[in-house]
């Protein structure tokens, strides 16, 4: 036979030998999930090897490249999914980020489904696409036309005469099992309704090379010396009886594990006999190419099922549940976690002595119902593990340092889920309670009360109460200084809150101290980058950056941008192109020198391009955040065309940001756009500046929960653009939705100094639009008398001119 005209050739789906046909109700499917309202979504096409899956999906294609992008948007395919690692599914997700329309479709096909597909399920769903699947059915619903169909075309192919009988009923038939009876019939063979008396048959009139769907099912007739490890992985999953052959190769010679492609070891993971499991198992757990992939969490369900006994299955179910939710199956890990919580409880109803077990498990699973977002689960789980610890301290003293990391921990839940009454209760706690253990065990606990210190300085800070704040970061400090003393090990640690303590003294406008902290903090860095300059360096260079804020804020430009740039020039020698960005960025915001912030905020802009590129998800937001440096700066040099195309930019950028980008960046991408912002309202581009408070305000809109005051405010701020482009009584409704989100927040109000402006500004559009003047006025009252109980000087001041912009209209 013609080497053209080979089995393989004829039957290979890219060939088309035989044209698609049929399937009228899939493609019908199909288009109705094109054509769904859902801006992202992506779909699942799952079936046996041969069922034509990626014949549909290139017909699908055609149809759909047959219309209007701008109607239909863009189509990703992504055949054999199933083969591909999620990192080379994810580079195909962040190309739609990175040029893709706002409406995008991603069709995969997939042999199986299982785990690889729920892990990837959850992670394109991180992209706010809309994940379904679609079960294919092996064979077309008309198998006599199809069948004819595939003798016509296959007799063309091959210059003889068609065939005219009916189908053979083939067991478990496929499309390619069909095509193959049909070829068999065109070579005036007898078609079997055995499958492998078809491929036998079919292979005695071919010599040529096994390659494609046939060289599967040549494994299944064959016995090779040396079958090819892949594939006759793929085909045990076809042929039963093959699994033997490959559980003899693999045990023949283990190290084949190494080498075997991703689905491949899937595949042996699950079939395999326990022998190779173990074999597998051996080479996986400890290769980090697997760390994020469903091999080693299938091997470990696989291996709970020769658990010795309830402990060993306990243990097993924690690591199931740390290898589910590694790979993305966070479902699956919360699962795992359950699973585990339950032997736990079945070995404390043993004995009691078990309840530290059962505790440390809580607090994993509620670890796994954070991921999945079951707040009210998390809050019962991480309360039932901190009582459990109470009653065990109760019962053995010796057992309170765990109660105090137990609410540590939890004290992080609350934070994660908005709670931060709750979290401050139980962080309060774990401070006091170290602090005890620091005084009776130094040696011990001195390191932990003062990392605890630490974290409730920041909390304190976070809440605006500033002197509580200073006063647990000195007590941190002096505590790291007396642990540096004794050990200079913990040097490092104390260079570190002395950064983090002169990081907060800026943000609270106490400049001189902070910058006496971040000098002392730059010193230390200093003298141990010399030793260690690979460990140490890249830190010095964050401590410089914190150390020109507090520079800036002393008036000593200079010394502000020198020592920023000294900052770039470390994160240079580092290579580390995303600390670098960060420095350029800190040069614009510290420098006081137009032409260097100008200069800085291109090569930022170029690096977080470089770094997008590699990596969309995890640098969009930190070139959308440089694009804003770089309009502003644009904007105040006069380059007003390029700096409106800039915006432009960065606007596309922020609207395709999927919400768990958003979730996790947006704060500070929108804390980033809003000095541009105000500079394009200033010079009024206000098409511009409402576009971007816009988007801003969407931002803190999906953030709410988090940051209600930011929320509000962004919702002020907005109520100004509308007002400086005129639209006044838009922005008095807007500023009134400002008062009624502070009325709803819970808050003492009459402490809010922000609650306090949003009166005023509302009162001031009441007074410019002749609008409920007597009320507007009333409202302006309670402003100042908050403004002067707050001490906010300028705010007050605002508030008396609307007081006597509104008792003289």
């Amino acid at each position: 036979m013609d080497r053209a005209l080979s089995v393989a050739a004829l039957l290979d789906p890219t060939h088309q030998v035989v044209p698609f046909h049929g399937r009228e109700s899939e493609l019908h499917a199909l288009a109705l999930w094109r054509d769904s309202p859902a801006p992202q979504a992506s779909l699942l096409l799952h079936a046996p090897a041969g069922a034509g899956k990626t014949r549909l999906l290139q017909r699908f294609a055609e149809e759909f490249a047959a219309e209007h992008e701008e109607e239909h948007g863009r189509l990703l395919l992504i055949d054999d999914a199933d083969r591909l690692t999620w990192n080379d599914i994810f580079l195909r997700l962040q190309d739609t980020l990175r040029h893709g329309p706002a409406r995008t479709r991603v069709l995969l096909a997939a042999r199986t489904t299982g785990w690889w597909w729920s892990s990837t399920r959850q992670r394109i769903a991180d992209f706010d696409h809309e994940v379904t699947d679609l079960a294919l059915e092996p064979t077309v619903a008309d198998r006599a036309e199809s069948f004819t169909l595939a003798c016509q075309h296959f007799a063309k192919q091959l210059n003889v005469t068609a065939p005219d009988e009916p189908p053979p009923n083939i067991a478990q038939e496929t499309v390619l099992d069909l095509h193959m009876a049909a070829l068999t019939a065109v070579h005036g063979d007898p078609c079997d309704v055995n499958r492998t008396q078809l491929v036998r048959r079919l292979l005695q009139h071919d010599d040529g090379p096994k390659i494609g769907r046939i060289a599967e099912d040549y494994l299944a007739v064959a016995t090779p010396d040396a079958p090819d490890p892949d594939l006759l992985a793929r085909a045990a999953a076809r042929w039963p009886h093959l699994r033997t052959r490959l559980d003899e190769l693999i045990d023949a010679d283990p190290e084949i594990v190494k080498d075997l492609a991703r689905d491949s070891l899937r595949i042996a993971a699950e079939i395999g006999s326990f022998k190779t499991v173990d074999h597998i198992a051996r080479q996986v757990f400890r290769d980090e190419r697997f760390a994020t992939d469903c091999v080693p969490a299938t091997l470990t369900e696989r291996l709970i099922e020769r658990a010795q006994d309830t402990l060993e299955r306990a243990e097993m179910y924690g690591m199931l549940s740390a290898r589910t939710a590694l790979c993305g199956l966070r479902e699956e890990a919360v699962e795992a976690s359950r699973q585990e919580v339950e032997c736990y409880r079945e070995l404390v109803a043993e004995d009691r002595e078990n309840r530290p077990l059962l505790a440390d498990s809580l607090g994993d699973l509620g670890l796994r119902l954070i991921a999945v977002h079951r707040n009210e689960e998390v809050l019962q789980v991480s309360e039932e593990a901190i009582q459990l610890w109470h009653e065990i301290a109760i019962d053995d003293p010796e057992t309170a340092p765990q109660l105090a990391a137990a609410l540590e921990q939890i004290s992080y839940r609350y934070q994660a889920l908005a709670m931060p009454e709750a979290a401050m209760d139980a962080i309060s706690r774990s401070v006091l309670m170290y602090q005890e253990l620091a005084k009776m065990h130094p040696a011990l606990f001195r390191a932990d009360f003062a990392r605890v210190a630490g974290t409730i300085a920041r909390r304190f800070h976070a809440q605006g109460e500033n002197a509580q704040a200073a006063d647990s970061m000195q007590l941190s400090i002096a505590n790291w200084r007396i642990l540096s003393q004794e050990d200079p090990r913990y040097e490092p640690e104390l260079a570190r809150n002395l950064a983090a303590a002169g990081s907060m003294l800026v943000e609270l406008r106490r400049a001189e101290a902070a910058h006496e902290t971040l000098k002392e903090a730059v010193d230390v860095f200093r003298r141990l980058a010399v030793v260690n300059p690979q460990t140490f360096r890249a830190e010095l260079a964050d401590a410089l950056m914190r150390h020109s804020k507090a520079l800036r804020d002393l008036c000593e430009d200079p010394d502000a941008k020198l020592t920023a740039q000294e900052a770039v020039m470390l994160w240079r020698e580092t290579g580390d192109q995303k600390g670098l960005g960060t420095a350029l960025l800190n040069v614009v915001e510290v420098a006081h020198d137009y032409d260097a912030e100008l200069v800085a905020a291109q090569e930022a802009v170029e690096v977080y391009r470089e770094l997008a590129a590699e990596n969309t998800v995890w640098h969009q937001a930190d070139l959308a955040v440089a694009l804003a440096a770089l309009t502003e700066q644009q904007l105040v040099q006069d380059q007003i065309d390029t700096a409106l195309l800039t915006a432009a930019e960065l606007f596309d950028i922020v609207r395709r940001l999927p919400s768990q980008l958003v979730d996790f960046f947006g704060a500070r991408l929108a804390t980033a756009m809003q000095p541009m912002t105000a500079t394009l309202s200033e010079m009024e581009y206000h098409a511009h500046a409402l576009e971007s408070s816009e988007l801003m305000l969407d931002i803190w809109r999906a953030l709410k929960d988090k940051s209600s005051d930011a929320y509000i405010g962004a919702v002020q701020q907005h109520a100004c653009k509308l007002r400086g482009a005129e639209r006044r009584v838009e922005a008095r409704n807007t500023a009134h939705t400002a008062v009624v989100l502070w009325h709803m927040s819970g808050k003492d109000l009459d402490r809010e100094a922000g609650y306090a402006d949003t009166l005023t500004v509302y009162a001031r559009l009441c007074a410019e639009t002749k609008y409920e003047l007597k009320k507007a006025l009333q409202l302006t009252h309670r402003a100042v008398k908050i403004m002067r109980e707050v001490g906010e000087p300028v705010k007050l001041e605002f508030a008396l001119e609307t007081v006597e912009a509104l008792s003289s209209s």
